[in-house]
């Protein structure tokens, strides 16, 4: 199957400033947006980005993040030097 650029069209535009890290969960159903030192998490299928899942806590910007295998959260890494452990509510 071949996909074409031209073919593509624009489901929902999701706004997230200097966002330089984004990852898909193991599933699909989730992905992380990272913007500076804040982690927004969003439904991959409604676009829909729920106030729980805004995760603030690290003192720089955040360099990395994996979900977990299971998808209930991720783990980020700052330049601070800092690793969390996030869980979705």
């Amino acid at each position: 199957m071949n996909v074409f650029s031209n073919n593509l069209k624009t489901y929902k535009d999701i706004q997230v400033k200097n966002c330089r890290e984004a990852r898909f969960s193991n599933g699909g159903q989730f992905f992380a947006a990272v913007n500076s030192n804040n982690i927004q998490v969003f439904n991959t299928y409604t676009c829909e980005n729920n106030p729980n899942w805004i995760f603030k806590g690290h003192g720089g910007k955040v360099r990395a993040l994996t979900w977990k295998d299971d998808d209930t959260g991720f783990i980020s890494c700052g330049f601070d030097g800092a690793v969390y452990e996030w869980r979705l509510k």
